[in-house]
């Protein structure tokens, strides 16, 4: 019996290595699918949160000619402006002009009444006619005693001379009424007063009827074709205007107060002749056709004075130059269509663009528009400006 026993734990023996490989290769399947499990809701969740291209607004940089300019304010001068006021004085019996009208050189403005300058001239016209007949008497008493006197004393030397001082004295006095006759002329004319030059003439200071004097501002009239503007710059830019105008006469662009809409094209006519010690600024006046009349006496306007230009400069819109701790920088775009922070030296900035001086060159692709949420390395793709706004106005 003791055999048999033996015999029956031999035989079953090799069973236990069987079930712990059938255990082992179990517990295994079962680390793969959980493994697996754990896996694929992870994968599936990365797909899920993939950051999709950022949307922007991308322009490629290229060079181009761009005027070098100083910017300044300036306020509209008449290039000529006269207060009308008379040189005699009498009541004032028309006006013959419409208030803000535009009037020319010789236009009459203004009648005083005539009649006392009138009588003043004939009375002077009539002295000098008198005086003209007793010279006409004295110079033929004179010539017949000369002849007596040569003849045998029928006339004294005394006579003689009296007469030739008389003939002098006559001459005299019609030189005298000459001059009488050129001021009541010149009083007759005064009483009729005409435009000096062409220009808007004001509103009256004056009635007709009134009696007026030579202190009696009746209206002014100012001439806006030439038109002045007149400006200042800081001292330290004197050199570059001076530079400027001694090739030739500057270009000076004048825009509305805000610098939005160009007014008119004009040029530098005056450097003053002394920097101003008190505010360390000069003083400018640019000429003006103005035929349009869009420049108005008294307005406030932007100016920009063109100092040079450089031929080949790289300007990019003002909108794509972004400043960081490090200083200006651009959003750079690469082949691969993703962004990068390229920092720039900045110029002057020019009609809403900025010359870049150092960091770009021809041909760089920059971002203009959509770069408050870039990050470097970030995937973009380029679309128009209304798509740019509308992707950056969903975001939290």
């Amino acid at each position: 019996m003791a055999v048999d026993r033996n015999d029956r734990s031999a035989k079953r023996q090799p069973l236990i290595p069987r079930i712990v490989l059938v255990l082992g290769v179990a517990t295994a399947a079962i680390e793969l699918c959980a493994i697996w499990l754990h896996a694929e809701p992870a994968t599936s969740a990365s797909a899920q949160h993939a950051v999709p291209a950022i949307p922007v607004q991308a322009t490629v940089v290229s060079s181009q000619p761009v005027d070098l300019s100083l910017t300044a304010l300036g306020t509209v001068q008449a290039w000529n402006t006269a207060t009308v006021t008379p040189q005699v004085s009498g009541q004032l019996t028309e006006l013959p002009f419409q208030e803000g009208s535009l009037v020319h050189a010789g236009d009459i403005l203004v009648r005083i009444d005539p009649r006392p300058f009138q009588a003043a001239l004939d009375q002077a016209q009539a002295k000098k006619a008198q005086d003209a007949a007793n010279l006409a008497a004295a110079q033929k008493n004179l010539s017949r005693d000369q002849v007596l006197l040569t003849k045998g004393g029928f006339a004294t030397q005394q006579t003689v001379d009296n007469e030739q001082a008389q003939v002098e004295a006559d001459k005299a006095m019609i030189a005298g009424d000459q001059a009488a006759i050129e001021t009541s002329q010149l009083n007759l004319d005064f009483a009729t007063i005409k435009a000096p030059f062409t220009g808007i003439i004001g509103l009256s200071n004056i009635d007709i009827g009134n009696v007026v004097s030579q202190s009696t501002s009746i209206v002014t009239i100012t001439q806006i074709e030439p038109i002045a503007v007149e400006f200042t710059l800081p001292q330290a830019d004197l050199s570059d205007v001076q530079a400027a105008f001694a090739q030739e006469r500057p270009a000076v662009l004048v825009s509305d107060q805000n610098g939005k809409t160009l007014r008119a094209r004009g040029s530098l006519d005056v450097i003053n002749n002394e920097v101003d010690s008190a505010s360390g600024t000069i003083k400018l006046k640019a000429r003006f056709d103005n035929k349009d009349h869009k420049l108005w006496p008294g307005a406030f306007v932007q100016v920009r004075i063109v100092t040079g230009t450089v031929p080949d400069a790289i300007a990019v819109p003002s909108q794509a130059v972004q400043r960081g701790p490090n200083g200006s920088y651009v959003w750079l775009v690469s082949p691969d269509h993703t962004v990068r922070p390229q920092t720039v030296a900045l110029g002057q900035i020019q009609d809403e663009r900025t010359v870049i001086t150092s960091g770009l060159s021809a041909g760089d692709r920059i971002v203009v528009a959509g770069q408050y949420r870039l990050t470097p390395g970030a995937r973009v793709s380029e679309t128009d400006s209304a798509q740019v706004a509308q992707a950056h106005d969903g975001q939290p």
